[in-house]
């Protein structure tokens, strides 16, 4: 090979793959989509995130046997598809958790605490798995030096991932996370 000469030639010119999908999922699917999550969840869906609803929501569509995303968005919207709810607002949630995720915040909780009297209530709105509650109920318990009046509230949209929370029973690939200066207390909690 000579010096500046291309490995590869270039490639040429070619449209956008434009995939084929197994149903049809408009823009004004999605843009109903956006807004039934948004009212019924809270949840705010970027423009950008449409494969990803499609991606999510494609097996509840198959496993309903409806036509398009638009037969689904008419049965979500109707009182008959009340009890599917759950199931698209789970297929919809993020669930990235790990013990001591954004762990520059539990050092301000710790110093927060620690010289708190009376109990202590804190809240997880987002506990997912439930990594997160536990690393604030750890933290909270190395800073108080193990008081009892300690309670963590977990809550979450996904149904599926608070069995899992509730539950704490947790691959031993994710607790050798836990910093070892809270290992003791992780033997206690988990």
């Amino acid at each position: 090979m000579s010096a500046g000469k291309p490995l590869f030639p270039p490639l040429p010119n070619l449209p956008p793959m434009n995939f084929a999908r197994e149903f049809e999922f408009t823009e004004q699917d999605f843009e109903r989509i956006r807004n039934f999550i948004h009212r019924k969840a809270g949840i705010a869906l970027n423009p950008t995130k449409k494969d990803m609803v499609y991606g999510r929501l494609v097996r509840r569509v198959r496993e309903l046997k409806l036509a398009n995303f638009a037969a689904y968005v008419n049965f979500l919207e109707s009182p008959a598809g009340r009890d599917e709810l759950e199931a698209f607002v789970n297929a919809l949630t993020t669930n990235l958790t790990f013990f001591f995720r954004e762990e520059h915040h539990f050092p301000l909780l710790a110093d927060h605490v620690k010289n708190l009297s009376g109990e202590i209530n804190v809240w997880c709105a987002a506990a997912s798995t439930g990594e997160e509650p536990y690393s604030i109920a750890i933290t909270l318990l190395e800073a108080t030096g193990g008081r009892s009046n300690i309670q963590v509230f977990a809550s979450d949209l996904d149904t599926h991932v608070l069995k899992v929370a509730a539950d704490g029973y947790y691959a031993a690939d994710k607790v050798n996370k836990v910093p070892a200066a809270f290992s003791c207390f992780a033997t206690k909690i988990l």
